[in-house]
């Protein structure tokens, strides 16, 4: 539930998406909307949460946010997936059709340039490191093992691409693109 990801749903005080119904990991509201919370964290913490109060509370208060909890099949061929380490309810989602998958990392990773190297590397934003770093090792190995598509927040445009192993690293091959005439 941070700013980069849940900060576009509202728009002049109003949900930018009336119909929606936004969904992400029990862990996350339960630790990002805590006004307990939000008073014991730090001073520079404290815009985390109150950006993801203000981005994603109107949408409780409507009744348009749906916790998951675990591996959750949210449509057919679409499945969120716990992560949890970057936040205690990160999910990846994974979609399949017709014998093809995409697996969408939202912050498992932040720098590809270092992080691809050494997965073991973490970042200031990761709530818990050391199960963050774990997750990421594994969706890495897991993505080159299995030679599916991935798409991730943090990378260089398109954002989309293969990994490949190299050694106790990884190389990240992303997809040709045409521009659309």
């Amino acid at each position: 539930m941070h700013g980069d990801h849940v900060g576009g749903l509202i728009a002049d005080g109003k949900l930018a998406f009336p119909n929606a119904t936004i969904h992400a990991g029990q862990e996350d509201a339960d630790f990002w909307l805590s006004k307990a919370n939000l008073d014991k964290a730090s001073a520079e913490m404290k815009g985390f949460f109150q950006g993801a109060m203000a981005s994603v509370n109107p949408y409780v208060e409507v009744g348009k946010f749906k916790p998951l909890k675990g591996n959750t099949d949210l449509l057919p061929g679409i499945k969120a997936v716990p992560a949890h380490g970057h936040t205690p309810g990160h999910n990846v989602y994974v979609v399949e059709s017709k014998g093809q998958k995409l697996v969408l990392w939202g912050d498992l990773m932040h720098v590809a340039a270092v992080q691809f190297v050494e997965p073991q590397v973490t970042i200031s934003f990761d709530v818990d490191s050391k199960p963050a770093a774990v997750e990421r090792k594994k969706a890495y190995a897991d993505a080159a093992k299995g030679r599916y598509l991935v798409g991730s927040a943090h990378l260089p445009f398109p954002g989309l691409g293969h990994i490949r192993a190299e050694g106790k690293s990884y190389v990240w091959v992303p997809v040709d693109y045409q521009q659309v005439r």
